[in-house]
């Protein structure tokens, strides 16, 4: 069911800008928390959950920036925003370095040739992954939460930190 767009008064942007940078900050910094605790598949899913807030304040301020030029007094904000992590997400891509993406890249130890035992191709931010990596779910004959391998910990620290140096400049330009 596709809902109707949602006109905001550009008035109320700079308190739905507010709220998102605070929203953003607050997801990277309990990422970071749960990832100091090994708690790496919930430490994923709260940084892509910052990374859709991204998508999302990137996109109202771009609004913003055309109301003000046009000296218009409302915005018209497509329901997508709020409620597709997919349309979030395509926007908040276009924002941060792509390499930083890859959480888990591939590997292949020759000693093994089981598929367990290795990675045969990247794991990138994808709205599939914060589901996988936030519930318990039944896949090959065993159970499973997260992303089914450890996580690379200095390549989320260093997605959270690209997530936070694009919105500290997309701030500067307010």
């Amino acid at each position: 069911m596709t809902r109707p767009d949602r006109i905001i008064p550009v008035a109320k942007l700079i308190e739905g800008l507010r709220l998102l940078d605070q929203n953003i900050r607050d997801f990277v910094k309990d990422s970071q928390v749960l990832l100091s605790g090994n708690h790496d598949s919930h430490a994923v899913a709260l940084a892509i959950y910052a990374f859709e807030e991204l998508g999302k304040y990137s996109e109202l301020q771009r609004l913003q920036d055309e109301a003000s030029k046009k000296a218009e007094s409302t915005i018209t904000v497509k329901d997508e925003l709020f409620r597709s992590h997919q349309y979030k997400q395509t926007i908040a891509k276009k924002l941060v370095p792509q390499d930083v993406m890859i959480l888990v890249p591939a590997y292949f130890d020759e000693k093994y040739f089981d598929p367990k035992y290795f990675q045969t191709k990247n794991i990138s931010v994808e709205p599939h992954l914060r589901s996988e990596c936030s519930f318990v779910d039944w896949i090959d004959n065993d159970w499973r939460i997260g992303i089914g391998t450890t996580c690379d910990a200095e390549r989320l620290r260093k997605f959270l930190k690209a997530v936070l140096q694009t919105l500290d400049v997309l701030k500067a330009k307010t």
